[in-house]
């Protein structure tokens, strides 16, 4: 038997119960939690209020930072293909 015929193919419903999504699944699930973040502790006293991006980019590090190690110790719910 050759190494093609012994490789199985992975289903995309096998990957999803892995927890894989799509980059715009990912980002649409990270968005509103980012912007929530921001809003709390950017936009306390005016959410229109004005920052440098360099100042908001160095605090979403910080978010995705903490997001990385929640997935890394915590792991994926599977992802429900949505219709």
């Amino acid at each position: 038997m050759s190494n093609q015929a012994k490789k199985k193919t992975v289903s995309d419903g096998e990957l999803r119960d892995a927890g894989y999504m799509s980059a715009d699944e990912f980002v649409d699930r990270l968005v509103p939690g980012l912007k929530e973040y921001l809003q709390k502790n950017w936009g306390v006293h005016n959410k229109h209020e004005l920052h440098h991006p360099e100042d908001m980019i160095s605090n979403i590090s910080t978010y995705i930072e903490i997001a990385y190690h929640v997935i890394a110790d915590f792991g994926v719910a599977a992802q429900k293909e949505r219709k």
